[in-house]
């Protein structure tokens, strides 16, 4: 029965990371991952964490808004 129960906990796993692939793949999902990755690059570069978090997400708003292309 434990072999079992884990086998079942794996294939849970496997669907919750299914369903983060499918999101990564979505235009949001490929937004943030442009933006975790240009944060590491900035603050490789620049060190300060609080300047790479604000330059990474001011430029990820960018790319939100040209890919969602919102209504205002």
């Amino acid at each position: 029965m434990d072999i079992l129960a884990r086998f079942l906990q794996l294939l849970r796993w496997v669907e919750g990371l299914s369903d983060l692939l499918e999101y990564l793949t979505t235009p949001i999902g490929a937004i943030a991952i442009f933006t975790l990755a240009l944060y590491g690059c900035f603050l490789t570069l620049t060190e300060e964490a609080t300047m790479a978090m604000t330059l990474a997400g001011s430029v990820a708003l960018v790319l939100a808004c040209i890919v969602t292309k919102p209504d205002f």
